[in-house]
This record gives C-alpha cells, sequence and structure tokens, in this order.
C-alpha cells in the first residue's frame, strides 16, 4: 500500500477512536444526570408510601394518584390520593397513606409535583401504570387485643356459645363444598345495593358508604378490620373481606335478609358472561 492510502487509513482509525470516545463521554455523562425518579411502594391489605430523592433547589414534594380513571378526561378526574410533604427524611421526602387501597390489576396514573425553594410547583413527571400483583407487598397483620367477656349469667354464655359452634359447623360444611366444586375461591361479595347518588362516589367514599351499610345490617362484625374493599359491580356494590372465613361467616349470617341481600361474587361471576367488573 502507498505512503498515502497508509495515511488516509490511519486519520480514519484516529477519527472513528475519537469518534468512539467522545460518544463514551456523553452516554456516561446521561448515565451520571439520570434522574432515580418516583418510588411507589403499595402494600396489601391497605397502605401506600411513595418517595423522592432531595434535589437541589427542591424546597417540597408532593403526588396526586389517580386509579383506576383513565376514563375520565383531566377536568373530571380527582386525585383519590393526594400527598405533599416539605420535610426530609434522610434526605428524600417521603409520603404514606395508611388508607390507601390499590390492587392488582388497577390502572394507576400519577402527577409528581415539585415545589421550588422560591415557592412555585409545577408538575414534573407524570406516568400510568396497571399495578402488578408482584409489586404489592403484604404487611404484617397485627392481633387485636383479646376482649374480656361480657358480663351474664352462665346459661346466657353457654347459649352464645352453642350459636357461635352451629354457625361454624355450617361454615366448615360449605368450605368443603367449595373446595369439591371449585378450585380457587376469591374473597369477594356482593351487596345489591348501591348508593342512590347521581354521581358516583370514588374509591374512598364508596369504602365507606359500604362499610357504614354493613354496619348497620351485620354489627356483631367488626366492619373495621374486616372489610378491605369495595367497588362497583352491576346494580349493586362488591366487595373484599379479609379471610375466607370472613367471607362464609358473612354468606352464613346473612341467609335471612329480606331487604338487602349478600351473596358470593364466585358464583355471580361463573354463572354471567359478558359482565365485567367497573373501574371503581
Amino acid at each position: 500500500m502507498k505512503p498515502v492510502g497508509l495515511c488516509l487509513v490511519g486519520l480514519l482509525l484516529v477519527g472513528l477512536c475519537l469518534s468512539s470516545v467522545e460518544g463514551g463521554r456523553r452516554s456516561h455523562h446521561r448515565k451520571t444526570k439520570r434522574d432515580t425518579g418516583v418510588h411507589i411502594e403499595i402494600y396489601y391489605p391497605k397502605g401506600l408510601m411513595v418517595w423522592y430523592p432531595h434535589r437541589t433547589g427542591m424546597a417540597g414534594f408532593g403526588i396526586e394518584i389517580f386509579l383506576n380513571q383513565r376514563h375520565l378526561i383531566d377536568d373530571e378526574a380527582v386525585c383519590d390520593i393526594c400527598l405533599n410533604t416539605t420535610e426530609l427524611t434522610y434526605g428524600k421526602y417521603v409520603l404514606r397513606s395508611d388508607d390507601a387501597i390499590v390492587r392488582g390489576g388497577d390502572h394507576l396514573m400519577y402527577n409528581a409535583i415539585k415545589q421550588k425553594v422560591n415557592g412555585t410547583a409545577y408538575i414534573m413527571r407524570s406516568n400510568e401504570f396497571y399495578v402488578a400483583e408482584s409489586r404489592i407487598l403484604s404487611q404484617q397483620a397485627k392481633c387485636p387485643p383479646q376482649s374480656r367477656p361480657t358480663s351474664g349469667s352462665s346459661a346466657e354464655r353457654i347459649a352464645t356459645l352453642e350459636e357461635e359452634v352451629n354457625a361454624l359447623e355450617t361454615i366448615v360444611y360449605d368450605v368443603f363444598q367449595h373446595c369439591n366444586n371449585i378450585t380457587q375461591i376469591s374473597k369477594n361479595l356482593y351487596l345489591n345495593f348501591r348508593p342512590a347518588e347521581a354521581t358516583r362516589l370514588d374509591s374512598k367514599q364508596l369504602f365507606n358508604y359500604t362499610r357504614n351499610v354493613l354496619k348497620e345490617m351485620l354489627p356483631k362484625i367488626d366492619w373495621d378490620a374486616v372489610l378491605i374493599n369495595a367497588f362497583y359491580y352491576e346494580d349493586g356494590v362488591a366487595f373484599e373481606v379479609k379471610t375466607l372465613i370472613d367471607k362464609l361467616k358473612v354468606l352464613q349470617m346473612s341467609k335471612n335478609f329480606t331487604q338487602f341481600t349478600v351473596n358470593d361474587l364466585d358464583d355471580m361471576e361463573t354463572t354471567t358472561e359478558g359482565n365485567e367488573i367497573e373501574d371503581y
């Protein structure tokens, strides 16, 4: 090869090497400047935590979370979970909601809001996703304090125990019947009654409404601990209880109701085709 050709090849190789080095520098520069983003942790049966690292010029951080509102336009959407803080915890802004109810399959959309030291605030990031079951963390169940036995005669206490034993025997029988008929049992029930308001309630309002109705129907059940979730379904309201035993107990205790009935949502879903659970 002639000297001129060798020089051209050498210059070409030098140029390629310089381009690779410069490109690597630019790539490394982008990587170091990359924002770690918003971190969201979802807990079962309730709870949600959001944190964001402190940045220069930040005075606070907030978030607006919208659950299953993808069918609404922006003007109609109202955040189900609205949180903000100006306090730092180990260099992070940490937001918590102990009452938040988020389930696998829910559509979650959020606006992350940055508050600057000069008092201005703006949405620095928006995102949306469907919640995967794998990203939901289980909280360790807390045992409620044991209540002391109420005063009364021995005959009254014995009669109460006999009623509970009979109810448990019926529940166990129903468990065996269910296990023989289906392979999977949910903790969902159906109440053939819904609010009469013209506008639909949001998830938190519907949960409180359903809890109040159930407290009137079955006051012996501690609904503050048993009720986990409530959502619209067909012409009524479906709700989730904490355990399968809770579900069977509710079904057993509501058999003789005449005004409002409670049904097993599993049975309704297997006999009804083409009906989908609504977004709430």
